[in-house]
């Protein structure tokens, strides 16, 4: 699946250039969010990062574009700010780091090139897939510790086998926002997107608890501290219990303003027959 949603994104950035002609390059400010194990919502100020990204559009016509996009930001959660007690007893929190390679195509819902000054502002949606690397961490003693090497649901254990995560995964990314012309040859957008993600382990939670000394054994004893943070432990320990939940893949999202700049000075302005405008 991760080979043929890299595969898909190379293959669709073919047309653009092949056919494209009105070009826009910029900058975007703003934040990422997570959702998954540590957080149910997606939108929650408590898991924003910050976030940066470099953009380059190739526009086919006034409504339709294709943007690749450069992001990188952070994301992070803490049981401690849940409402359930279940949460709240496991105990667990993570910061990553995120960097993202994605394409996406653009529809624009009334006519709009920066290059074509017969347009001001339009709404779009957009869909697209991306590539992102992420670098999940915890806090043990005021120290932050890199999860993904530590195996902590026993993962590459001999007792439970199995391989350790990657931490590079494809994501499918929709969303939409608002562009408005600032100048002849500037513009602005408010964006936002997610992104439904083929990992479970943003925030290296997924499964259940496995045996901390069989963790312990394998990678040591911060990797089975780190394993099992609960406030409340049970009498006879919670191997086999629930620490998240499989059963569905995490997400994240990225929301902010960008600032582009055209570097064409004709465009396209239909689609039958493309007519090109000096």
């Amino acid at each position: 699946m991760f080979k043929s949603l890299v595969l898909s994104l190379l293959l669709f950035s073919i047309p653009i250039l092949l056919f494209s002609q009105s070009r826009e390059m910029g900058v975007m400010v703003g934040v990422m969010g997570y959702k998954g194990d540590l957080n149910p919502t997606m939108y929650n100020p408590k898991t924003f990062g910050t976030g940066i990204g470099f953009i380059y559009r190739r526009c086919y016509n006034n409504y339709w574009s294709f943007k690749g996009a450069i992001n990188y930001g952070s994301i992070e959660a803490n049981d401690a700010d849940a409402k359930d007690a279940f949460s709240v007893n496991r105990n667990l929190m993570f910061k990553s780091s995120i960097l993202e390679f994605s394409g996406q195509f653009e529809f624009n819902f009334l006519p709009f090139q920066l290059a074509n000054p017969n347009t001001k502002a339009a709404p779009y949606i957009m869909a697209g897939l991306s590539v992102f690397r992420f670098n999940p961490k915890g806090l043990l003693n005021d120290e932050w510790v890199k999860l993904q090497p530590l195996g902590t649901e026993g993962q590459g254990t001999p007792e439970y086998g199995g391989k350790i995560y990657s931490r590079t995964s494809a994501a499918i990314v929709f969303g939409g926002g608002f562009k408005m012309k600032l100048s002849r040859r500037f513009g602005l957008t408010i964006e936002s997107g997610v992104r439904r993600t083929y990992t479970d382990y943003l925030d290296d939670v997924s499964t259940v608890y496995a045996d901390p000394v069989a963790i312990r054994k394998e990678y040591g004893r911060k990797a089975a501290l780190l394993s099992d943070r609960s406030l409340d432990q049970a009498v006879d320990g919670n191997i086999g219990r629930q620490r998240g939940d499989d059963a569905k893949r995490d997400w994240y999202m990225y929301s902010g303003i960008q600032i582009t700049y055209t570097l064409s000075k004709r465009y396209i302005d239909s689609c039958r027959p493309f007519r090109i405008k000096l």
